[in-house]
Protein backbone atom coordinates (compact mmCIF):
# COMPACT_ATOMS: atom_id res chain seq x y z
CA UNK A 1 0.00 0.00 0.00
CA UNK A 2 1.37 3.27 -0.93
CA UNK A 3 1.03 6.06 1.74
CA UNK A 4 0.01 9.61 1.47
CA UNK A 5 2.71 12.23 2.08
CA UNK A 6 1.12 12.83 5.37
CA UNK A 7 0.76 9.38 6.06
CA UNK A 8 4.27 8.75 5.54
CA UNK A 9 5.62 11.47 7.29
CA UNK A 10 3.67 10.29 10.76
CA UNK A 11 4.96 7.16 9.92
CA UNK A 12 8.42 8.48 10.04
CA UNK A 13 8.27 10.80 12.93
CA UNK A 14 7.20 7.65 15.20
CA UNK A 15 10.40 5.63 13.79
CA UNK A 16 11.92 9.13 15.02
CA UNK A 17 10.64 9.49 18.22
CA UNK A 18 9.63 5.68 19.48
CA UNK A 19 12.02 2.51 19.84
CA UNK A 20 10.52 0.67 17.42
CA UNK A 21 12.37 -3.17 16.23
CA UNK A 22 11.43 -4.61 13.22
CA UNK A 23 8.82 -2.96 10.47
CA UNK A 24 6.10 -1.23 10.71
CA UNK A 25 2.65 -3.08 9.13
CA UNK A 26 0.01 -1.22 7.44
CA UNK A 27 -3.22 -2.07 6.49
CA UNK A 28 -6.48 -0.18 4.98
CA UNK A 29 -9.71 -1.13 5.58
CA UNK A 30 -13.40 -0.04 5.49
CA UNK A 31 -15.86 1.00 9.29
CA UNK A 32 -19.35 -0.21 8.81
CA UNK A 33 -21.87 2.56 7.66
CA UNK A 34 -22.96 4.39 4.89
CA UNK A 35 -19.60 6.38 4.30
CA UNK A 36 -17.46 4.43 1.78
CA UNK A 37 -14.20 5.44 2.18
CA UNK A 38 -10.91 3.96 3.82
CA UNK A 39 -8.92 4.14 6.80
CA UNK A 40 -5.14 3.25 6.94
CA UNK A 41 -3.53 2.23 10.08
CA UNK A 42 -0.77 0.61 11.57
CA UNK A 43 1.53 -1.27 14.04
CA UNK A 44 4.77 -2.47 15.14
CA UNK A 45 6.47 -3.81 18.21
CA UNK A 46 8.18 -1.34 20.31
CA UNK A 47 11.16 -2.38 22.84
CA UNK A 48 10.42 -0.57 25.85
CA UNK A 49 12.28 -1.25 28.63
CA UNK A 50 13.43 -4.71 28.01
CA UNK A 51 10.17 -5.17 27.30
CA UNK A 52 8.08 -6.21 23.96
CA UNK A 53 4.73 -3.91 23.50
CA UNK A 54 2.70 -3.61 20.32
CA UNK A 55 2.40 0.39 19.31
CA UNK A 56 -1.07 0.60 17.13
CA UNK A 57 -2.04 3.98 14.93
CA UNK A 58 -4.14 5.40 12.85
CA UNK A 59 -2.64 6.94 9.67
CA UNK A 60 -5.17 10.01 9.15
CA UNK A 61 -6.76 10.33 5.94
CA UNK A 62 -9.40 12.64 7.04
CA UNK A 63 -8.25 14.99 10.02
CA UNK A 64 -5.08 15.91 11.47
CA UNK A 65 -5.11 13.61 14.45
CA UNK A 66 -3.38 10.44 15.35
CA UNK A 67 -4.49 8.09 17.79
CA UNK A 68 -2.19 5.84 19.07
CA UNK A 69 -2.67 2.75 21.38
CA UNK A 70 -0.38 0.49 23.45
CA UNK A 71 -2.14 -3.20 22.24
CA UNK A 72 -2.13 -6.61 23.82
CA UNK A 73 -4.81 -7.57 21.65
CA UNK A 74 -5.64 -8.28 18.00
CA UNK A 75 -4.09 -5.08 16.61
CA UNK A 76 -6.85 -5.08 13.49
CA UNK A 77 -9.28 -4.79 16.28
CA UNK A 78 -7.54 -2.11 18.21
CA UNK A 79 -7.24 0.61 14.64
CA UNK A 80 -10.74 0.29 13.97
CA UNK A 81 -11.25 1.35 17.49
CA UNK A 82 -8.97 4.77 16.13
CA UNK A 83 -10.56 4.78 13.11
CA UNK A 84 -13.71 5.37 14.41
CA UNK A 85 -12.53 8.09 16.26
CA UNK A 86 -10.82 9.65 13.09
CA UNK A 87 -14.75 8.72 11.24
CA UNK A 88 -15.94 10.61 14.36
CA UNK A 89 -14.03 13.78 13.62
CA UNK A 90 -15.20 13.55 9.99
CA UNK A 91 -18.14 13.17 10.31
CA UNK A 92 -19.18 15.58 13.29
CA UNK A 93 -16.77 18.24 12.04
CA UNK A 94 -15.41 18.04 15.46
CA UNK A 95 -11.37 18.30 16.52
CA UNK A 96 -11.33 16.12 19.50
CA UNK A 97 -8.61 17.46 22.29
CA UNK A 98 -6.63 15.80 24.91
CA UNK A 99 -9.43 14.67 27.98
CA UNK A 100 -12.18 14.04 25.67
CA UNK A 101 -14.09 10.74 26.00
CA UNK A 102 -15.77 9.09 22.91
CA UNK A 103 -18.66 6.42 23.12
CA UNK A 104 -18.25 3.42 21.56
CA UNK A 105 -20.74 1.47 19.73
CA UNK A 106 -20.56 -2.45 20.23
CA UNK A 107 -22.18 -2.98 17.10
CA UNK A 108 -19.81 -4.95 14.13
CA UNK A 109 -19.44 -7.92 11.66
CA UNK A 110 -17.87 -10.04 14.64
CA UNK A 111 -18.07 -11.38 18.50
CA UNK A 112 -14.98 -8.86 19.35
CA UNK A 113 -16.42 -6.86 22.37
CA UNK A 114 -15.40 -3.12 22.06
CA UNK A 115 -14.71 -1.03 25.16
CA UNK A 116 -17.49 1.22 26.16
CA UNK A 117 -15.49 4.28 25.68
CA UNK A 118 -12.07 5.40 24.81
CA UNK A 119 -10.60 8.76 26.85
CA UNK A 120 -7.85 10.33 25.02
CA UNK A 121 -4.69 11.12 27.20
CA UNK A 122 -1.50 13.06 26.57
CA UNK A 123 1.31 10.29 25.09
CA UNK A 124 3.40 11.29 27.92
CA UNK A 125 0.88 9.75 30.19
CA UNK A 126 2.09 6.52 28.97
CA UNK A 127 6.23 5.52 29.83
CA UNK A 128 6.14 4.01 26.60
CA UNK A 129 4.79 7.05 24.24
CA UNK A 130 6.04 9.75 26.01
CA UNK A 131 8.75 10.86 24.40
CA UNK A 132 5.81 11.59 21.49
CA UNK A 133 4.77 15.39 21.37
CA UNK A 134 1.20 16.66 21.41
CA UNK A 135 2.31 18.50 17.87
CA UNK A 136 4.40 17.98 15.16
CA UNK A 137 4.36 20.17 12.04
CA UNK A 138 5.15 17.65 9.20
CA UNK A 139 5.33 18.92 5.51
CA UNK A 140 3.93 22.07 6.88
CA UNK A 141 0.97 20.27 8.19
CA UNK A 142 0.41 20.10 12.26
CA UNK A 143 -0.15 16.36 13.49
CA UNK A 144 -1.86 15.57 16.68
CA UNK A 145 -1.06 12.85 19.02
CA UNK A 146 -2.96 11.33 21.47
CA UNK A 147 -2.93 8.62 23.46
CA UNK A 148 -6.36 6.62 23.30
CA UNK A 149 -7.19 4.11 26.40
CA UNK A 150 -10.35 1.93 26.79
CA UNK A 151 -12.48 2.98 29.52
CA UNK A 152 -15.20 0.34 31.07
CA UNK A 153 -18.88 1.68 31.66
CA UNK A 154 -18.27 2.47 35.20
CA UNK A 155 -14.98 4.31 34.29
CA UNK A 156 -17.12 6.43 32.49
CA UNK A 157 -19.62 6.43 35.01
CA UNK A 158 -17.09 8.26 37.25
CA UNK A 159 -15.45 10.77 35.27
CA UNK A 160 -19.41 11.75 34.12
CA UNK A 161 -20.03 11.37 38.61
CA UNK A 162 -16.71 12.93 39.99
CA UNK A 163 -15.09 14.51 37.21
CA UNK A 164 -11.91 13.68 35.14
CA UNK A 165 -9.40 14.03 38.04
CA UNK A 166 -11.17 11.81 40.07
CA UNK A 167 -10.99 9.07 37.18
CA UNK A 168 -7.15 9.56 36.73
CA UNK A 169 -7.04 8.79 40.85
CA UNK A 170 -8.97 5.67 40.33
CA UNK A 171 -6.23 5.06 37.11
CA UNK A 172 -3.07 5.93 39.67
CA UNK A 173 -4.92 3.58 42.54
CA UNK A 174 -5.72 0.87 40.74
CA UNK A 175 -2.27 0.67 38.38
CA UNK A 176 -4.96 0.52 35.36
CA UNK A 177 -3.40 -0.63 32.32
CA UNK A 178 -3.16 2.08 29.25
CA UNK A 179 -3.62 -0.96 26.54
CA UNK A 180 -6.14 -2.46 24.72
Amino acid sequence: MKLEKFQAAITSALFEQLPISGDVKTFEFSLFGEFTGAFRAGYAALNADGEQVEIVFNLPSYSDSVFLAVNRSDPKVTARVLANLEDYERESRVRLEHGAVVLLSNESDSNVKLPFAVILLRTASSLDLSSVPDRLVLGGREARFFLAVPLSEPEWLLRGDKGHDALMDRFVEQDKSLAF
